[in-house]
């Protein structure tokens, strides 16, 4: 095998990209050849020159098909928006390997940060995290602070499970954790416990109530468990848990009460 050749070679990466890796260091500077290996496996550009890995129109195909291909790409490329834009627009998570001069890339513009009116943010960063989380809300983990306390790219992270990420103060936002719970229940468990307790209402929403009530008891929010009746009832069906209230009946009667329920773990509040 002559990985020296250029037509073996093209043939090679033609049939496997992964064979580039093979190639010799002066075909693997050739535009063709890295070309053809990317286009059959994306990761073959970890093989390509350093001088390919900054080339815009061999780099903007990888991350086209792929938006991990961006882990590969030149440092100088990581920071050129169309790229960064492209790959995230395939998969939000690609934002992890976005450089993070974007935040100053005043290109398209900036604007001023509504919490903070002394800090600047780039139009053009804020493009690209607004479209990562509209594909993946977890994304939002690599954001800048600024950004994860950005209402208009928080109410589009949630909507894809993106609360874990979201500033403290944005899980004390209704409108931010309804959106949340009503695309997934689970999230619940990223609010608050402050937010919890003040907006009992919400845990209604979540269709699975199992979820709910492992929430409920694994966080110990039995005073939530106890107001509510529905609640507090199905716990103590499918889960054996007894909660009651010191004030509401006398010892003797509660003793008398609790005998009832020996198999149960009873809790007072």
């Amino acid at each position: 095998m002559n990985y020296n050749n250029y037509d073996f070679v093209l043939k090679a990466v033609k049939n496997d990209g992964e064979n580039l890796k093979y190639a010799s260091d002066k075909l693997k500077n050739n535009y063709n050849i890295v070309l053809e290996a990317i286009k059959n496996r994306t990761c073959a550009l970890q093989y390509a020159s350093d001088e390919l890995k900054n080339n815009y129109n061999i780099v903007f195909e990888a991350v086209k098909n792929s938006a991990w291909a961006l882990y590969y790409v030149s440092d100088e490329l990581k920071n050129n928006y169309n790229i960064v834009f492209e790959a995230v627009k395939n998969n939000g998570g690609a934002l992890e390997f976005a450089s993070d001069e974007l935040k100053n890339n005043y290109d398209l513009g900036f604007f001023f940060d509504e919490k903070n009116p002394n800090i600047k943010i780039s139009k053009a960063y804020f493009n690209i995290v607004l479209e990562a989380v509209k594909e993946n809300g977890k994304s939002l983990e690599y954001a800048s602070d600024e950004l994860k306390n950005n209402y208009d790219i928080i109410i589009k992270a949630v909507k894809k499970d993106g609360l874990e990420y979201v500033s403290d103060e944005l899980k004390n936002n209704y409108e931010i954790v309804l959106e949340a719970v009503k695309n997934n229940g689970l999230s619940l468990k990223f609010a608050s416990d402050e937010f919890i307790k003040e907006n009992v209402d919400i845990l209604h929403l979540i269709e699975n109530k199992e979820n709910l009530y492992n929430y409920l008891i694994e966080n110990k929010m039995y005073n939530i468990i106890y107001q509510n009746e529905e609640l507090h009832e199905n716990i103590k069906i499918k889960h054996k848990i007894l909660i009651l209230s010191l004030n509401d009946i006398n010892k003797e009667i509660k003793l008398e009460y609790i005998n009832q329920f020996q198999n149960y773990n009873v809790i007072f509040i």
